[in-house]
């Protein structure tokens, strides 16, 4: 009796024991590193809403993604329910490592031991697939750019295929510019080769390994595919902490030049004449980010406005070599000679271990007058020390004289006759004046010319400015547009003529309102003739 008991208990539990079982298994064991395994985790039960905690993994090996898939099947009228998943796991080196136990549902899978065995660079050669890393420096100092190139090396047709980027810790990784690809011959096999360039920039200072890439795929082998994967090695690499003896910007660099250009180039320069200076910075092993910005101090009597600076860089021989180019419009408002300061820029000599400086030197700035105005000439009185010795000699050897008895008669008589000649040509002037012929030339109009208009009808700022500037060279005899302002007198029409000049020659978008410019003008033109027309009735 109780026997039967035993086995009544027993067949109960077998169909539980089933449903509560959870195990994990690889597809071979040992594996090679740099190859991806699969690791299935099966649950004998349906399981919804759960999933493994495969976190564990990442500490010893490349976790790929996972995949669930669940499954009824009726044996003999039992109906039985299954889920697994399974992981793509891949070694980077050789070695023997533990797979935890999962937990799902209240069920609890056992551990496994993978060995991992080595594959050597002769076998890496004879694959169909492998990766080289390179680097050419094993030694940098913080924030200091590195280039890591990456090749995968196919010998046959890929049908699908993922390539990972480098890892390494406290660092910036990037990947620079677009991946290039070339074929190769290489032991009597024909191979395509996909290269990329990461730029490295460490930010603490130490012993660290970068991690290659690995690459996981599809290769195409007869009339079939397979699946195919590789990993190259790993790198060290040597931070060295930023010298206490630099201050400043921090430009860890072998070389770091400072060019500039001039447009035009020559060796003075007129009142108004837009000129633009452009300086370049050249950098190499450093991100174009910490190029540093060019701030050209304030020049009174030269306008300047700073156009928006442009970055590049490119790889070069495995170094990354940054640059920055910035645009400066100058425009000089007075005659003079000006001098630039020099442009000094503090960079580290990574070879030499010291502080360096590109330096432009400064510069002389000579503007001179519009050619075509002619200052007119103004007669100075006479001075004592400018006349001929012999007449200074004489005049001090002259001797007073007294005055006549007729000399002071004479004096009131030519003053009464004076008079007497203003009052006739006072009388006779009077009718012609109510006539309105005078012979008094009024002032010259500052009428805007047609061609101002019509650069207004169409919203054209470089033509307007140029026939602005023809207006004021026409009625000022410069090409000053200060004295124009001047005219005007009123502070919106400067800052209008100035926001203009910026949108012209220093890259600004500003927003200029050439319809109140001409207004502006005509405003002057009425009030001129109004002056004109009170200069003919005084």
């Amino acid at each position: 009796m109780v026997s039967r008991l035993v086995v009544l208990i027993s067949l109960v539990l077998l169909p539980l024991q089933a449903i509560a079982a959870l195990t994990a298994s690889v597809d071979r064991n040992p594996v090679l590193a740099g190859e991806f395994f699969n690791l299935t985790i099966r649950a004998e039960q349906n399981v919804k809403g759960e999933q493994p905690d495969t976190t564990p993994l990442l500490k010893n090996f490349v976790v790929g993604p996972t995949s669930v898939r669940s499954n009824t099947s009726i044996i003999n009228g039992q109906v039985n329910h299954t889920t697994q998943w399974q992981v793509e796991l891949m070694a980077r080196n050789p070695g023997t490592y533990e797979i935890p136990s999962f937990s799902v549902a209240n069920m609890q899978s056992n551990p496994l031991s993978v060995k991992v065995v080595p594959s050597s660079t002769a076998d890496n050669q004879s694959k169909d697939v492998y990766i080289e890393t390179s680097m050419q420096s094993d030694t940098l100092y913080v924030q200091q750019a590195g280039v890591y190139t990456v090749k995968l090396f196919l010998a046959n047709d890929l049908t699908e295929g993922q390539l990972g980027s480098p890892e390494l810790e406290t660092a910036n990784v990037s990947q620079l510019g677009k991946q290039k690809e070339s074929y190769e011959i290489i032991d009597g096999i024909r191979y395509l080769i996909i290269e990329r360039n990461y730029l490295i920039q460490p930010q603490k200072s130490g012993q660290y390994t970068i991690k290659s890439p690995y690459f996981k795929g599809r290769i195409r082998d007869n009339y079939r595919t397979r699946a195919a994967s590789a990993v190259g090695k790993d790198i060290q690499l040597n931070i060295k902490p930023i010298p206490q003896s630099s201050s400043g910007n921090w430009l860890p660099s072998e070389l770091v030049t400072l060019n500039e250009e001039w447009q035009p180039e020559k060796q003075s320069y007129q009142i108004g004449e837009p000129i633009t200076r452009t300086i370049t910075v050249t950098a190499l092993g450093i991100t174009k980010e910490q190029l540093p910005e060019i701030n050209l101090p304030t020049i009174n009597g030269v306008r300047s406005y700073s156009d928006q600076a442009e970055s590049n860089n490119l790889v070069r021989n495995g170094k990354v070599i940054s640059q920055k180019v910035e645009s400066f419009a100058l425009m000089p408002q007075a005659p003079g000679s000006y001098t630039l300061p020099e442009v000094r820029v503090p960079w580290f000599n990574i070879i030499t271990n010291r502080t360096e400086y590109a330096i432009l030197p400064e510069r002389k700035l000579t503007v001179v007058g519009d050619p075509n105005f002619v200052q007119p000439a103004i007669s100075a009185p006479i001075q004592n020390n400018a006349l001929p010795e012999s007449t200074q000699t004489n005049t001090a050897n002259q001797t007073t004289f007294e005055t006549p008895f007729y000399y002071w008669p004479l004096v009131i008589l030519g003053y009464v006759l004076w008079l007497i000649t203003l009052v006739i040509w006072w009388i006779k002037r009077k009718p012609a004046t109510q006539t309105g012929n005078n012979d008094v030339t009024p002032k010259q109009s500052i009428a805007p010319l047609p061609e101002l208009k019509e650069a207004l009808k169409q919203n054209n700022q470089r033509a307007f400015y140029h026939q602005l500037v023809k207006l004021c060279k026409l009625h000022t005899g410069s090409a000053d547009l200060t004295k124009l302002n001047n005219m005007v007198n009123n502070s919106q029409f400067a800052e209008s003529v100035s926001h203009l000049q910026a949108n012209l020659y220093a890259g600004k978008n500003h927003a200029v309102d050439l319809k109140f410019i001409y207004q502006q003008i005509n405003n002057l033109n009425k009030k001129t003739k109004s002056e004109n027309e009170l200069t003919q009735l005084y």
